[in-house]
């Protein structure tokens, strides 16, 4: 019961002051309050885009940093591979000379080799041809001498 008496005084004293305001006042009051709050609202978007602003700002710094590092890692490499390509074409380079070179000389240090060969074959053929002669000399002296193809019998020539 007490409670009760207390909750119908409240309700009476909140109709009192609520009566003893107009409509207009708590419709003007309504209306400062909302445009306190929307003030407050417009206070709060603007600091929220000030902020992002400073934080896109940032993200934009450090990819412009990452974009900076990871080209200058790319023209690093790059100039690490084309010094791969110098360093291997002056191997190959190096390789087909030498080889040129062992060609190149081996034909200088035969071609002594191969004259004096020809000219040995040319000797050894004027070797035989004066054999071939000397031989034929000596049957038509055995032919002659009886004594002398007796000789030449023993030594296996005839």
């Amino acid at each position: 019961m007490k409670n009760m008496k207390k909750l119908s005084f409240i309700l009476l004293v909140w109709c009192v002051c609520f009566s003893a305001f107009s409509q207009s006042e708590t419709e003007k009051a309504i209306l400062s309050e909302i445009k306190e709050i929307r003030q407050e609202i417009k206070i709060q978007i603007q600091e929220l885009r000030l902020e992002n602003e400073k934080r896109f700002g940032e993200i934009e710094k450090r990819l412009f940093s990452l974009e900076n590092v990871s080209n200058i890692r790319f023209e690093e490499t790059n100039k690490r591979i084309d010094i791969l390509l110098y360093v291997m074409i002056a191997i190959l380079t190096s390789i087909f000379g030498l080889i040129g070179f062992v060609v190149w000389d081996r034909q200088v240090s035969l071609r002594p080799i191969k004259e004096e060969s020809k000219e040995v074959k040319r000797e050894v053929e004027l070797l035989k041809d004066k054999e071939q002669k000397i031989e034929t000399a000596l049957r038509n002296l055995a032919n002659v001498e009886p004594k002398f193809q007796e000789i030449l019998k023993n030594a296996g020539i005839l």
